[in-house]
């Protein structure tokens, strides 16, 4: 029989015990530049207890927040894989609806390659219009300011951000016309998640991704005809094709691998998608795969859960500050 003595000894290791919180990714948009009626553009927000941290900001990205159940006025942290338009065009929504219709408070950071700084000061002259006109006694301008920090291109890594027990390290990918260009790894909450960016393969990426919980990478792929093709030759050369992102999970061993930013041409709809993932089982990949969808969770702690996406007829108008979910 256990004595009362021994009872609450374990109910005061239980309470000293820390509980080991969940990393959340939220695939807000899976798709690359080409127009679907199922993916927006690229845009992953990684959810832990002490933080919100986005990485890219393309089209449709404050919708896909939104649908995803999330804040739009909690994000403010935004991290940048490279200048291409399709991964920063949403971010001038992100920035300024927020503010002026969610009463957001806080201003953004804003980290990313050499040529971030004058792309926001690009961003603020396009929209001073509303810079000058706009604020008032509640909306003030200064919830505006963004802060910038340009990671200057490391040969190797470099930590970017340490608050509240979540690091953020990034690295140098190799994205040929959208160079400089950067991959981020995530560690928090005694989980990790890398996402490549768009790149293509380098044997640095996988040696940073070995034995993370989560890897998203991006993809690219054609049919047979297409992919001989001299005209599509320059963009599925600067991105990860199947049979390269299989490498990198072969020899990353992750706990789930998973595509985002899914670049497909003549591959529509879920019948591209089983092409892709066929080709990657076929060239010898054989762990936990998941295809991208916009909307879906990867809820990652002793196990990772996969979420499917919400059904988005059911939210709430967001439609001022007090607004909830």
């Amino acid at each position: 029989m256990i004595s009362r003595s021994a009872l609450l000894l374990a109910f005061f290791v239980f309470l000293l015990t820390p509980l080991h919180a969940q990393m959340k990714i939220h695939l807000i948009g899976t798709g690359g530049p080409e127009l679907t009626p199922e993916r927006a553009g690229a845009a992953t927000l990684i959810e832990i207890p002490s933080a919100l941290l986005l990485f890219d900001a393309g089209r449709g990205v404050l919708d896909g927040i939104y649908r995803s159940r999330i804040r739009p006025q909690e994000v403010t942290r935004i991290f940048l894989t490279h200048l291409h338009n399709d991964h920063i065009e949403g971010l001038p929504t992100l920035w300024l609806t927020p503010w002026f219709l969610l009463g957001r408070q806080t201003p953004l950071e804003v980290w990313g390659p050499p040529g971030t700084s004058a792309m926001i000061e690009g961003m603020r002259r396009m929209y001073a219009h509303d810079l000058e006109n706009r604020p008032n006694p509640a909306l003030r301008r200064e919830y505006l300011d963004i802060a910038v920090h340009e990671i200057a291109l490391p040969s190797d890594t470099a930590v970017v951000y340490d608050q509240s027990g979540v690091k953020v390290t990034a690295f140098p990918v190799e994205h040929a016309d959208g160079d400089p260009a950067l991959g981020y790894r995530v560690d928090a909450a005694e989980r990790s998640v890398l996402l490549t960016g768009d790149t293509t393969y380098r044997n640095t990426i996988a040696a940073l991704a070995k034995g993370v919980d989560v890897i998203v990478s991006n993809v690219a792929a054609a049919t047979s005809e297409m992919e001989k093709s001299a005209a599509l030759a320059p963009i599925l050369g600067k991105l990860m094709r199947p049979e390269q992102a299989a490498a990198l999970f072969r020899a990353a061993a992750p706990r789930m691998a998973v595509y985002s930013h899914v670049v497909k041409k003549h591959l529509p709809g879920a019948q591209g998608d089983h092409v892709i993932l066929t080709r990657t089982r076929a060239a010898g990949y054989k762990g936990p795969l998941v295809m991208g969808l916009d909307g879906m969770t990867l809820a990652v702690g002793a196990s990772i859960k996969v979420v499917a996406p919400s059904n988005p007829s059911i939210l709430p108008d967001f439609d001022w500050p007090d607004a909830k979910f």
